[in-house]
């Protein structure tokens, strides 16, 4: 406020009258800040004669006076110590000098050559010095910090003009040549925003990556992720669009769209990405989740696979609106059948000269560019939409395949047009391996309870930058981090928050289901075939979630639990009587003990078929053996028959050893 009154008075003075009176005013007016030195020279002079005239050749004053002058020298250096050094030398050498020539002055005669002489040096060297600090980039440099960096132990940096937009102030810095870096501005982040009395989290700097001591230091004074938002207040952000449009989670702290893409786009120079969402109990991983799904389910040319061992708690309502479904014991046969479409989509994309996946393939291919004929002409050819597969709560199902069960999906998935979620509470080595977790190039992070939490999910750039989720814990539910191809590398360290989901937005959450079910893409006949070839029943007789409430059901809609070959028998009708030989079989039995080795086998045929049936694709012989008492055989020989199904290609490896994919008896079909 001071400077900006200065500069007012200046642009007075400069608009004043030009006449002859407002000339002498402007100048009597610029010269009275340099006055005072000239006024002292010639207080000291004048009392210097006048002391003369009383104490002349007097001994005892000459005495008092020289201890006046020592006296008077270091109480100057004592006063002066708050000041710079240069100001309190040049204060006790003016004071020593002044004081010397008044009692030789006194007691002597007055040298009027040296006051003259002396004065004038003494004089011009204050006014020097007054012009020197009102230099203008010197105060420009003033008014930019108002002393900040000096607080916070970076005196010799300089600020830029700074950028001022709604909510968000960007300023550039430029460290100290050679004695400060930009890691010097990283640790002190906490100290400006003690400075500035703003929270840690609303600072962030931002180091030039063509330079180790510049870049911008970005204030957000006012959080205005502090009220939070109902999404059934807004709902999905663009209803019947694309999947390549984006996908809108919420809102940063400057009040800009939290936004993330999940196909790539080469003419935006943006990659398709895997995504891993963290954050502990309690810190709204959930409703960004939802916000995801419902942004996901509102696209046109998008298909979606959940896996949530939960058991659909949070997602209940959404599952008419997506293609499959899983709960717990459907983990590993997703992960299977995911594996498998990979490749048959790879090999569609590549037959039509797609080298990742675009907005038009998931349309009919009647462009001749994209046509798998040898001829050059359109092929007709169905679409293939883009595939989400999402895993929630991965760490339960981590747990039971292993921390690499998502390393193929995830280093493969991106070419085929497949997105890979994966969701759960902690990143950490012990849960998901390091390769899968580099392979999943968005990060969704939520409030974790410590920094080592925080680092498993975001890149130590990030966290430089000022990042901080660990800070929130689960005290701010819906404050996240996004990182994520697409978007400027610069938000990656500002604040989100996802929209939240109350009780009332259920009946929303239904009607985009209901609208997916009726407007979103089929997933497609590459897909379809190839999951089908891998899981069986387990994916085509998979359950479309048209649940209806009980007692709304007819006769007709009741599912039978009698087997198709015993529709046509009469419960009423006598049962056969036994053949010759059979008398003494228990009914309904037949003891493993006394089974052959082909009946074994055949025996085991028929727990695989029943598995197959079930939709349990992926078994062990661990799986097998709690059928044991049927085969009368021990856990050696059901390991060797598996090894023997496997050669004969009726199980299939997969990606967690001892566990096989039953394949199904279709597959050649």
């Amino acid at each position: 406020m001071a400077g900006k009154d200065i500069e007012q008075r200046h642009e007075d003075q400069l608009k004043g009258s030009s006449d002859g009176g407002g000339i002498k005013g402007y100048l009597l007016h610029r010269a009275k800040p340099y006055l005072p030195p000239w006024l002292g020279v010639g207080t000291v002079g004048v009392t210097g004669a006048a002391a003369n005239l009383v104490w002349e050749g007097d001994t005892g004053m000459g005495v008092l006076l020289t201890l006046g002058s020592v006296a008077l020298t270091g109480s100057t250096w004592w006063a002066a110590r708050a000041t710079g050094k240069e100001r309190r030398l040049h204060s006790a050498i003016t004071v020593a000098a002044g004081s010397s020539w008044f009692t030789s002055a006194a007691l002597f005669a007055p040298s009027w050559d040296m006051w003259f002489v002396g004065g004038i040096v003494t004089a011009l060297s204050w006014n020097i010095r007054q012009v020197m600090r009102r230099d203008p980039d010197g105060a420009k440099a003033v008014s930019a910090d108002g002393g900040l960096l000096e607080k916070i132990g970076l005196a010799k940096a300089k600020m830029g003009a700074a950028k001022v937009e709604p909510n968000r102030v960007t300023v550039p810095i430029a460290l100290e040549a050679g004695t400060q870096t930009n890691d010097d501005m990283t640790k002190a982040l906490t100290n400006v925003a003690s400075a500035l009395d703003v929270p840690a989290t609303a600072i962030r700097y931002l180091p030039d990556p063509d330079s180790a001591r510049r870049g911008e230091l970005v204030i957000v004074p006012m959080d205005m992720l502090a009220d939070t938002v109902r999404w059934e207040e807004v709902g999905p952000s663009l209803p019947g669009g694309s999947i390549t449009d984006p996908l809108v989670l919420g809102v940063y702290d400057d009040g800009s769209p939290l936004a993330m893409w999940l196909p790539g786009d080469p003419a935006a120079g943006r990659n398709a990405t895997h995504l891993l969402i963290a954050g502990m109990t309690g810190a709204g991983k959930g409703d960004g989740a939802l916000n995801l799904i419902t942004e996901i389910l509102s696209r046109t040319d998008v298909a979606f696979w959940l896996n949530d061992p939960k058991g659909f708690q949070d997602f209940r309502d959404l599952l008419p609106g997506m293609d499959w479904a899983t709960d717990a014991t459907g983990t590993e046969t997703m992960v299977e059948a995911v594996l498998a479409v990979i490749p048959a989509r790879t090999a569609w994309l590549g037959a039509h000269r797609y080298r990742q996946w675009a907005k038009a393939a998931a349309s009919v291919q009647n462009d001749p560019a994209h046509s798998c004929r040898a001829d050059g002409t359109a092929c007709g050819c169905p679409g293939m939409p883009f595939l989400v597969s999402w895993f929630e709560e991965a760490g339960v199902s981590l747990s039971v395949l292993g921390d690499d069960a998502f390393n193929n999906i995830a280093n493969l998935a991106r070419a085929a047009g497949v997105a890979l979620v994966v969701s759960l509470q902690r990143a950490s080595h012990d849960q998901l391996s390091t390769t899968t977790r580099d392979a999943l190039g968005s990060r969704l992070c939520f409030g974790v309870p410590n920094a080592m939490a925080a680092s498993f999910m975001l890149p130590d750039a990030v966290i430089d930058a000022g990042a901080a989720p660990e800070r929130w814990s689960n005290r701010r539910p819906g404050y996240c981090y996004l990182v994520t191809p697409g978007i400027d590398e610069a938000r990656y360290s500002s604040p989100g928050r996802t929209r939240w989901f109350t009780p009332t937005a259920s009946s929303l959450m239904e009607a985009v289901a209901a609208w997916a079910a009726r407007n979103g893409a089929d997933v497609g006949p590459v897909t379809a075939e190839a999951a089908a070839k891998a899981v069986g029943k387990a994916y085509t007789d998979r359950a479309r979630h048209q649940e209806q409430n009980p007692g709304d059901e007819d006769e007709e809609a009741t599912v039978s639990r009698i087997d198709d070959e015993d529709r046509d028998i009469d419960p009423t009708e006598e049962l056969p009587q036994p053949l010759p030989g059979e008398e003494n079989i228990p009914f309904g039995q037949l003891e493993g003990r006394d089974l052959n080795a082909d009946q074994a086998r055949a025996v085991l045929e028929e727990i695989l078929s029943e598995f197959e049936e079930a939709g349990t694709m992926v078994i062990g012989t661990k799986d097998v053996m709690e059928h044991g008492d049927r085969l009368g055989r021990r856990r050696g020989w059901v390991s060797g028959e598996l090894q023997r199904l496997l050669q004969e290609g009726r199980i299939a490896e997969t990606s967690k050893p001892g566990r096989y994919r039953i394949v199904p008896a279709m597959a050649d079909a």
